[in-house]
């Protein structure tokens, strides 16, 4: 693409040509305000917040649709300027209610934001503001407050451009113009939630997290989405230790700038369960609390001697704990039988945008440490047909997820050994002799391969309770029981070991994956 030099506020920057002013800015780290433009979206230039002073031109442009050229001078902080940008907050907020103090959009709220650096002044309208629908839910995610829109039509063009289902459409004219659901219709697609994410105000909002916790309490941690193995990048928001909620991170290979709706809210079943603090082991009253030591060598001494075992690792366990579960039963039984839990499912074609056929985010990164043999539902099929005498299950509820119900749950009981590694006693746990409490993905460091190849981060974002050990702890002492004792266990550490064995790793550490992952095959 052919180069572009040009002047912003006097700095001459390089930018390509077709590109937009405002995008020029951007890459430079000049920040112009904006409400309507969105780089995933078309551009509907009505807000007007974006006009800047170009030189030789009579009248103020929007960045967000004027194309730079050879030696443009663009001024965005001039006078004449700085004069337009106040009078178009003075516009939007005409109608807008002072309600910031119940807003949940407040601490995240652009009018707050672009009001402080570019209004600062005392409201001259005296007139009655026009009041609008309050509270109207448009689907099961979403909220709607019309005296705070703006009419950006942000959240019409995603559903236009993106999702292509078209629940939303602005109906009236001037200061009676709206948002509104087409009749007969309830905004419920699976990628609904987004809208609430690129609403620059507090017109929409989220009807999950309403009112949990102010914005700027929350904690952010950049993680991996753990409802599939798309992989999409985004922010643990969390306040006293428990998650509020699940945030998009961009991430122009994976994600971009969206999340479903799935992966949006996994987070309440995989979090908000009655946490194990304490092993259990089973004795003739059932399953009671005992301390570690007993559990680990009751779980290698009977193993040891119950073969065949099969091992089952969830698709939510991290490459770290992979590489050292596969060790830990090669140690065990090289004739072992391991597998990944893996689930395909039909998608439409709105759920195809994000969504992976299988609910496993790291199915793959299992596969290539070893914990795969023929797959998944060959081993339920002979765990069904009685070829195991013993197994290890680690962060599923094979008897939830299962079609075949009954037949696994009496499968299970005529074992001779049953350990179930995971946070909270499920199903499949009250059937164990050994259960050994874990953590969840929110407690825990390391690695994801997603479905595409791509290695990212994951990092903890809740401190465990007290008595639940992390996976990789457990699989570290497993292995020293069994002659195979790991100098370090730290997630890093282990992560360099899996870059030394594994070829498709060679020359990975954390620092290269960075926040945004590494493409480790095409």
């Amino acid at each position: 693409m052919d180069a572009v030099k040009l002047t912003i506020d006097g700095r001459e920057i390089t930018a390509t040509k077709g590109k937009t002013v405002i995008q020029a800015a951007a890459e430079a780290g000049i920040a112009i305000p904006n409400y309507c433009y969105h780089p995933k979206l078309s551009i509907a230039g009505n807000c007007r917040m974006c006009l800047v002073e170009i030189e030789k031109m009579p009248k103020l442009q929007i960045a967000c649709n004027t194309q730079v050229s050879e030696g443009m001078a663009v001024m965005t902080r001039s006078p004449k300027t700085l004069a337009a940008r106040t009078a178009v907050m003075e516009f939007l907020l005409i109608n807008h209610p002072l309600d910031c103090p119940i807003c949940d959009q407040a601490g995240e709220c652009w009018l707050q934001d672009y009001y402080m650096q570019h209004d600062l002044q005392a409201s001259r309208f005296i007139e009655g503001k026009q009041h609008e629908r309050k509270r109207e839910v448009f689907g099961p995610h979403v909220v709607f407050d019309g005296e705070r829109c703006i009419k950006c039509t942000r959240c019409v063009r995603f559903l236009q451009e993106v999702t292509r289902t078209e629940e939303l459409t602005v109906v009236n004219r001037g200061d009676h113009s709206t948002i509104a659901l087409f009749p007969g219709t309830v905004l419920d697609n699976p990628l609904s939630a987004n809208i609430n994410d690129i609403c620059p105000v507090g017109a929409l909002t989220d009807r999950d997290f309403r009112f949990r916790v102010r914005v700027w309490y929350l904690q952010k941690t950049p993680s991996i989405c753990p409802g599939c193995s798309t992989g999409c990048n985004i922010s643990v928001e969390t306040y006293q230790n428990r998650i509020a909620r699940f945030k998009p991170r961009i991430n122009e290979e994976v994600n971009r700038h969206w999340i479903c709706d799935e992966g949006r809210y996994c987070f309440h079943a995989l979090t908000e369960v009655e946490r194990l603090t304490a092993p259990l082991i089973r004795q003739e009253g059932g399953l009671v609390p005992t301390d570690w030591k007993t559990a680990l060598g009751a779980v290698i001494s009977v193993l040891s001697g119950a073969q065949p075992v099969c091992g089952v690792l969830s698709g939510r366990n991290t490459n770290e704990e992979a590489f050292l579960f596969a060790r830990l039963f090669k140690a065990l039984s090289p004739q072992a039988r391991l597998e990944v839990y893996y689930r395909e499912r039909q998608l439409s074609e709105v759920e195809k945008i994000l969504k992976s056929p299988d609910r496993s985010p790291n199915f793959r990164g299992g596969g290539e440490m070893g914990v795969t043999n023929e797959g998944f539902e060959s081993l339920l099929g002979d765990l069904l047909r009685g070829k195991f005498r013993s197994a290890y299950i680690v962060g599923e509820d094979l008897l939830r997820e299962a079609a075949q119900g009954e037949k696994l749950r009496e499968a299970l009981k005529k074992l001779s050994f049953l350990v179930v590694q995971d946070t909270y006693l499920s199903e499949t746990a009250r059937l164990a002799h050994v259960v050994l409490p874990g953590v969840n993905f929110a407690e825990k460091e390391g690695t994801y391969t997603n479905r595409a190849g791509r290695v990212q981060r994951l990092r903890p974002a809740l401190v465990p309770p007290a008595g639940a050990r992390q996976d990789l702890e457990i699989f570290s002492l497993l292995l020293a029981r069994v002659g195979e004792p790991i100098r370090s266990a730290t997630s890093s550490e282990i992560f360099l070991a899996i870059a030394g064995e594994i070829p498709k790793y060679h020359g990975l550490t954390y620092e290269r994956i960075g926040n945004l992952g590494i493409q480790i095959e095409p």
